[in-house]
């Protein structure tokens, strides 16, 4: 994990050429008026563990104008092409669907069949109607235009074990089985091989309409839904519905042979006036993925031994994960259903790019995450009757998940404090690195959280003393508040720079408030 303030370094040897890069050519190439020094170690002899692309997903749910309005036009339940392109941008590998709290009354085969037969039933959860022409196929059609594989999340509260093991019949048999043969009926001969299942959404929330709030009771219930599950198809992935520190420790006990992962959701936020203190919110998170790793490591052995043969199907094969699959930033002043349609500033984006950082530096346990939500809700991308818009938060997750895949690689930073309010115990910079061996390439990760300080950084690599950078990309904004609009849908106040360079460097000069990917062969 990294700590801004250690100061473990070895000396930058001196044989690496001194070369700082240029301020890119937003800032005319004049130099910054303010800078602070710092220094970032790549340690190449501390792996952390593989980059899992899942890391990289999206989530969509049955709320407001998220898919009915975002994905799909409200008028004719036609997929919006210009929403679906923004998306394809994101090449996001995972897509959760249909939610989130909603899967608490959501019944699968209201969204199966003829659309004109499909049942228009009141959303109990967040208010309105939905028509269910957006159901099961509609949903895979989208992940496979997409490219992306679909993670499903079970009703465990209205509906039934058995209801779920026959979604997973529907959607994954290949016989000539009651539900396999139903999907064929509905056009789709072949299997859609869904390989990701959620077991239930936040379980342990007492206000919503579940009714396992008790871990025991999830426990028994999920054993069930499971085994029934399982069954029908053995190769699926069950994510259990992750909750607070006991809660964890009761599921994993019961439910670590069965389990692939267990979910975290965490939602950040500012205080108002203070853009920072969001910085510091993201921060405490890798606290929490901290202590749920190391539940899982006391808890959930790496190898399943001794599992009963009569399951009839045999247990995970591989060590158990974190889901984080719900993480966004829910800023409370937004508009629409549950004021969640809320516009992102540049800080925002800054916050995101820590987010990911996060992820890379826990590598060895965090093996999905879903960004919540993709269009609208909570939304990377909004959209009006007309037009639609990639907000400032969009701009990172496209260039990390382009770029940062691979191994992550330890990465230790001395930086001065960031000294801006509610985020006093932060350093200026958040890093992280990966190394992608198909490429032989490194890409290491910068945020500058100063809205006004430029960093002269120096970077230490003290077992690969050849390495040369030949590509800069960098994500700017005039301020950190510049936000995009529906209001003005043709500006983009995210500047991006990509700039080739080819050349040994030990420093670089870090624009303020900006993210950048230095990638070195």
């Amino acid at each position: 994990m990294q700590s801004p303030n250690r100061r473990t370094f070895l000396r930058q040897s001196s044989s690496l050429a001194l070369a700082s890069l240029l301020p890119s050519s937003i800032y005319q190439g004049m130099p910054f008026a303010k800078t602070v020094k710092a220094k970032v170690h790549v340690n190449f002899e501390k792996p952390i563990g593989k980059i899992e692309p899942e890391i990289y997903g999206q989530f969509i749910e049955y709320l407001g104008r998220a898919i009915t309005g975002g994905v799909v036009d409200a008028k004719t339940s036609q997929v919006r092409k210009d929403v679906l392109e923004k998306i394809k941008r994101l090449q996001t590998p995972l897509l959760r669907f249909p939610g989130g709290t909603v899967t608490k009354i959501y019944h699968w085969q209201d969204g199966i069949g003829p659309k004109n037969l499909r049942p228009i039933r009141p959303n109990l959860i967040w208010g309105g109607e939905e028509s269910n022409q957006f159901g099961t196929n509609e949903f895979i059609d989208y992940c496979r235009t997409l490219k992306t594989d679909p993670f499903l999340v079970v009703n465990m509260n209205t509906g039934t074990p058995e209801e779920a093991s026959n979604w997973v019949e529907y959607c994954n048999g290949s016989g000539n089985t009651s539900f396999a043969s139903l999907r064929k009926k509905h056009g789709y001969p072949q299997a859609h091989k869904v390989k990701y299942w959620g077991l239930g959404n936040e379980e342990s929330a007492v206000p919503d309409t579940g009714r396992l709030q008790d871990p025991n009771k999830y426990v028994e219930i999920a054993w069930q839904y499971a085994k029934l599950m399982k069954l029908q198809d053995p190769n699926i992935s069950l994510v259990l519905a992750g909750g607070d520190t006991k809660w964890n420790e009761i599921l994993l006990k019961e439910l670590h042979p069965i389990a692939d992962y267990i979910s975290l959701h965490y939602y950040a936020n500012s205080k108002k006036g203070q853009p920072a203190s969001l910085f510091a919110h993201i921060a405490t998170f890798e606290k929490e993925i901290v202590a749920t790793k190391k539940q899982i490591h006391d808890l959930a052995p790496e190898k399943v031994e001794n599992f009963n043969r009569w399951y009839r199907f045999p247990p995970r094969k591989k060590a158990l994960k974190i889901a984080l699959d719900e993480w966004g930033i829910w800023e409370n002043e937004g508009k629409g259903a549950y004021n969640l349609e809320v516009t992102y500033q540049w800080f925002h984006a800054l916050g995101v790019a820590g987010f990911l950082n996060i992820f890379q530096r826990q590598a060895d346990i965090v093996g999905m995450a879903t960004w919540a939500q993709t269009v609208n809700v909570l939304a990377p991308i909004m959209t009006n009757e007309k037009e639609s818009i990639c907000q400032t938060v969009f701009y990172p997750l496209e260039l990390y998940r382009k770029y940062c895949k691979g191994t992550s690689i330890t990465t230790e930073v001395e930086s001065p404090a960031l000294e801006q309010s509610g985020a006093e115990n932060l350093g200026i910079l958040d890093t992280s690195a990966s190394y992608d061996e198909d490429n032989k390439t490194l890409t290491l990760a910068i945020v500058n959280r100063h809205p006004d300080l430029a960093v002269e950084t120096e970077i230490d690599f003290p077992v690969a003393k050849s390495l040369k950078i030949f590509e800069k990309h960098e994500l700017t904004a005039s301020s950190y508040t510049a936000a995009n609009t529906l209001e003005k849908p043709s500006q983009n106040v995210v500047n991006y720079q990509h700039q080739n360079i080819n050349a040994a460097i030990s420093s670089i000069t870090l624009a303020p408030a900006s993210i950048t990917l230095l990638r070195f062969k």
